[in-house]
């Protein structure tokens, strides 16, 4: 009964009922529980009554397709990690936007073992990244200040803004333009640098290439206007941990400083079990 309770739960999504039954099969005789739907809209359904560690989701189907599935099952479950089967040997366009939460994806015809393996690390990432936020919300609390860097070239919002995180537990730095931005990055310990994408000079991008080059442990948070969201979503591809539309929500863009924050500090757990764990191999006891 234990071993059982132990075992991966997986549910594999395919409408080729062949591929289903005979891949079934191999998983389980893999040490993995296997549930299967050979549409979306079941799926859906049984994903709404069980728990399942991992998804495998076949990404061309009749009627509700991968993409749709994908879309509600992340909304309601974002931390769920879903592998993706294509035929297309790349993910479609609709997933480039969003890959939080597909944690890899492979070709069909797929090798069992390849599978298998795949699925037992998606459940093995679910359950550290677990541990790791729950340490990082612990690291999170007893920090008495974040430490913000705003940069922007408009002095009135610097200001503004300053003045509204400062009560709200925060340490502030503001600059007017990236140079002097890069010379504070050098000098002083900062967690999240709020950046405004269109500045004179060195604008947000170019500067956010530096600022990950350079201290690839701060997060950056990327201002833009409504014109340049284009350019703000190449900046996430760049690095940013996200963007915020000017001018900006004060309770939005405080929650997503708080949410770098955290993200910071998992990194930075990840950065010392992997230290941890080299200097195991490297001296065993």
């Amino acid at each position: 009964m234990k071993e059982q309770e132990n075992k991966i739960k997986l549910l594999l999504v395919d409408d080729e009922e062949e591929f289903l039954v005979s891949s079934a099969r191999a998983l389980g005789r893999r040490g993995i529980d296997v549930s299967t739907a050979n549409n979306g809209k079941k799926a859906l359904q049984m994903i709404e009554v069980n728990n399942y560690d991992v998804i495998v989701l076949d990404v061309k189907m009749p009627g509700m397709d991968g993409d749709e599935v994908f879309r509600r099952i992340h909304k309601d479950l974002p931390d769920l990690p879903v592998i993706l089967l294509t035929g297309h040997g790349s993910l479609p366009h609709a997933f480039e936007s969003s890959k939080e939460g597909i944690f890899n994806y492979l070709n069909k015809p797929c090798d069992i073992e390849i599978l298998a393996d795949e699925v037992k690390q998606a459940a093995e990432y679910v359950k550290s990244h677990q541990e790791i936020e729950e340490k990082a919300r612990d690291a999170v609390k007893s920090i008495e200040l974040i430490r913000v860097l705003l940069v922007d070239d408009e002095i009135e919002l610097l200001r503004s803004l300053k003045s509204v995180l400062q009560r709200r537990k925060m340490e502030v730095i503001t600059v007017e333009s990236g140079v002097k931005a890069l010379e504070v990055l050098s000098e002083r310990f900062i967690d999240v640098v709020v950046l405004d994408v269109k500045m004179p000079g060195m604008d947000g991008i170019k500067v956010l290439k530096r600022v990950k080059y350079e201290f690839p442990n701060i997060e950056v948070i990327l201002l833009t206007g409504h014109p340049t969201v284009d350019t703000a979503m190449t900046g996430i591809k760049k690095g940013a941990f996200d963007y915020v539309v000017k001018p900006p929500e004060v309770d939005e863009l405080i929650d997503t400083i708080h949410k770098a924050f955290q993200h910071r500090q998992e990194n930075l757990i990840r950065q010392q079990q992997k230290i941890v764990e080299d200097i195991r191999k490297r001296y065993p006891e």
